[in-house]
């Protein structure tokens, strides 16, 4: 079954979208409440499915759900970025702001209120962010963008919508992927799924992409990056971003407000890291620098202890002491090293 048939009427009076518009002033933002605009972001979902279905990314002959509610997910949020940052900035660069903190959870909300309306709450139990292999994304982000964001973008410039309401679109199309895996196929628990949207929607709405049309690839720009940065450096925040400002080699770096939000959404701040890192390792930058700690005493204090509760960089750490290796990275005192 296609996968627009699942959404093809749309309800004379959509739950959803009822309780969205009474959570809004009609001043705030006309084109949300709007029933032409409504319309417009709903045959625009459907017009994208359409053309997603010839390229949908497929594991042993079939769509992998993990993949296709990424990428959904994504292209939302990097709809939501280009809505909120006018200006350009280098493909792949991590831009956090107080608008993006603001406005993520609010298509996040959509998401969940269409869940709703498809009969799953997605919020009566804690989101999964931690997910099993079978169900990760195959695609990185840079990938999805490469592949995808030229023809959502057209999509939604042809129905007349902004950034804004692009991304909002996104939400329908998510909320159809997600129906169609978790209730026609059931494919994927729900609420692995539900997790795989937000962190989708947070990376798309925190990384800055490649421009339209270009055909250029975030992952040649990491690349060249990375020729630049031959290292990255980690530690106490704070410390590590002013000596890898100082003495070069890349870091990372997540607003706390950042932080607090994805704490309120019940999803863990470190993933974000771990993400990041991994980026790096999968780049095979040459060297991990941690600054200013001790590595193997930080080690003995935490290896025996809950994780959850250690600073992130810690955490970061016990995760390299038990994988590095397979990724061929050896320690050597405070820093890991590419073989």
């Amino acid at each position: 079954m296609p996968l627009s048939d699942l959404f093809r009427k749309q309800p004379k009076k959509d739950p959803a979208q009822q309780q969205l518009n009474r959570a809004i002033k009609p001043s705030t933002d006309e084109t949300f409440i709007s029933p032409e605009m409504q319309k417009k972001r709903h045959e625009a979902a459907l017009e994208f499915l359409k053309a997603f279905q010839e390229r949908i990314p497929l594991v042993d002959g079939k769509p992998h759900a993990g993949s296709v509610l990424a990428v959904g997910a994504r292209l939302a949020g990097t709809s939501l970025f280009r809505f909120i940052n006018q200006k350009e900035f280098t493909p792949g660069v991590v831009v956090l702001s107080e608008e993006i903190n603001q406005a993520w959870p609010q298509l996040m909300n959509l998401f969940v209120l269409y869940c709703k309306q498809h009969g799953i709450d997605i919020m009566s139990k804690p989101m999964i962010t931690k997910f099993p292999e079978k169900d990760k994304p195959r695609l990185e982000i840079e990938e999805v963008l490469a592949e995808y964001q030229d023809q959502y973008h057209e999509i939604m410039k042809n129905h007349g919508l902004d950034y804004l309401n692009g991304a909002r679109a996104g939400m329908i199309i998510c909320s159809i992927l997600f129906e169609y895996h978790t209730k026609k196929v059931k494919d994927i628990d729900p609420f692995v799924a539900a997790g795989i949207v937000a962190m989708g929607i947070v990376e798309g709405a925190k990384t800055a992409p490649p421009k339209l049309g270009s055909g250029e690839s975030i992952r040649s720009a990491f690349e060249e990056k990375s020729k630049k940065q031959n290292r990255l450096v980690l530690g106490e925040p704070d410390i590590a971003i002013q000596e890898a400002l100082e003495h070069g080699g890349a870091f990372i770096d997540v607003n706390p407000e950042i932080v607090r939000t994805l704490k309120a959404s019940n999803i863990d701040p470190y993933l974000i890291y771990e993400q990041a890192m991994l980026q790096k390792i999968e780049a095979k930058i040459p060297r991990i620098d941690f600054v200013k700690v001790e590595v193997d005493q930080l080690f003995e204090k935490w290896k025996s202890r809950p994780q959850t509760e250690a600073p992130i960089y810690v955490r970061l750490i016990l995760w390299l002491k038990s994988n590095a290796s397979q990724h061929g990275y050896e320690q050597s005192g405070n820093s890991w090293v590419r073989k």
